[in-house]
């Protein structure tokens, strides 16, 4: 039963081909999509709503740490199935010969009257659970996985339409019309740096290739929306998210509430002896003797990255010590409870949270101490059923600090936030 004032989660499966969406099916003799110009072509059962058989649904996107490789997002979604229809052996079904592997899916929550996307993907599998009993409901799990897992399966070897002095944002662009991904569905930085010319040697991911580019050559970010879309973020753009949070979270009764929140004091992003090679380039390695003898060495590569010149290597291995070479308390995680009618802001919040957006939280620790960090989101879960909410925020400190006019972290001359970026 739906409560007042709460988040509503909800489900739709579009069995058209291809990995965009159909937002309107265009259906001939309809009064409203029968329209020429105002849908996709497609046949009534193209897209069903299956919220109504939604039990629960569970969401994973993003990556644990700041410097590890975004994975292809997942989720889990359960429905009821009382009269066999997403059975994919039933003949009799509504939806006999539609339930095929990779038709895509929403989910999204509906909260006073917007609805938030949360996930879009792809359904790798159905599997049907048999209950036996007078009160038992057959039930069917969805395993989806989101737009990554696409790239993952394409290999090539060579991208001809590429040329030295691309930017990042445009070898993007080359290596995603390569794959065939939807120009709609792509929203791409221009970047900061230019590329090689792409070195066509071997047969290679696509993926990686995608996150050579964006993550390592660039030092930005490029990961999968929760609205379906593929974004490149340039580090400039980063460090601009890093310095205008626009969402508070703390303990202190005025800002959003949270119900938990994981601090953790480790060396587990502590980077001392940085070494980074472009491809056909020289080694540029910078260390730090302080944060070694305190530390130990901890060591980073990053290697065969596309940029042309060693002199952008060395600025990027510079960096990387300069944000990373200390162990600091970090906030790691923190939780919501999105099912909670007192908290409208904590609500939207949550549901409108998505990869890399800028946050500042507070907590007030024992012994009259707090810890105030300004962090991005590198990754969102959320547990849904129909009576709770349950959200997760995964967070890191940005690797790139630039220096941002008019920004009251950034934009302090000698601050600690604002550092120079390349």
């Amino acid at each position: 039963m739906a409560v007042d004032g709460v988040p509503i989660f909800g489900a739709s499966i579009d069995f058209s081909d291809g990995a965009t969406f159909i937002t309107t099916s265009f259906v001939l003799d309809s009064a409203s999509n029968g329209i020429l110009g105002t849908g996709q072509l497609a046949d009534a059962n193209t897209r069903i709503d299956i919220s109504p058989f939604c039990i629960s649904a569970s969401i994973r996107r993003g990556r644990n740490r700041i410097l590890d490789k975004f994975e292809a997002g997942t989720a889990t979604v359960v429905l009821k199935d009382s009269t066999g229809d997403f059975n994919p052996a039933n003949p009799s079904g509504a939806y006999y010969g539609k339930l095929t592997p990779l038709r895509k899916i929403q989910i999204f929550a509906d909260y006073n009257g917007t609805r938030y996307p949360l996930f879009y993907g792809f359904i790798i599998s159905y599997t049907t659970n048999f209950q036996v009993g007078i009160d038992s409901v057959s039930q069917v799990t969805l395993q989806c996985v989101d737009g990554f897992r696409l790239m993952n399966n394409v290999v090539f070897t060579s991208l001809p339409a590429a040329a030295a002095g691309d930017s990042t944002g445009t070898r993007i662009n080359q290596l995603l019309d390569l794959a065939g991904y939807p120009s709609v569905q792509r929203s791409i930085d221009s970047g900061d740096s230019t590329c090689q010319t792409d070195p066509g040697t071997a047969d290679r991911n696509m993926l990686d290739a995608l996150q050579l580019i964006g993550d390592k050559t660039e030092f930005g970010g490029f990961f999968a929306g929760n609205n379906g879309n593929f974004y490149f973020f340039s580090r400039s753009t980063l460090s601009k998210q890093a310095a205008n949070p626009q969402v508070t979270y703390s303990d202190d009764g005025v800002a959003i509430g949270y119900q938990s929140i994981e601090l953790m004091h480790d060396d587990v992003q502590v980077v001392n002896a940085v070494s980074v090679n472009r491809l056909g380039g020289s080694i540029q390695k910078v260390t730090d003797a302080t944060s070694i003898s305190t530390y130990f060495t901890h060591s980073g590569l990053r290697q065969d990255i596309l940029v042309e010149t060693d002199a952008e290597a060395l600025n990027q291995a510079q960096m990387l010590l300069a944000t990373r070479k200390d162990a600091t308390l970090r906030i790691s995680s923190l939780s919501l409870n999105l099912f909670d009618p007192q908290n409208p802001a904590r609500i939207v919040a949550g549901l409108g949270t998505d990869i890399f957006n800028p946050i500042k939280v507070t907590k007030t620790m024992p012994g009259s101490t707090s810890i105030t960090k300004t962090l991005l989101v590198q990754g969102v879960q959320h547990d849904m059923t129909k009576s709770s909410f349950n959200t997760k925020l995964i967070t890191a400190e940005p690797v790139i600090k630039g220096f941002v006019l008019d920004s009251t972290l950034a934009g302090v001359l000698d601050g600690t936030e604002g550092l120079l970026s390349y």
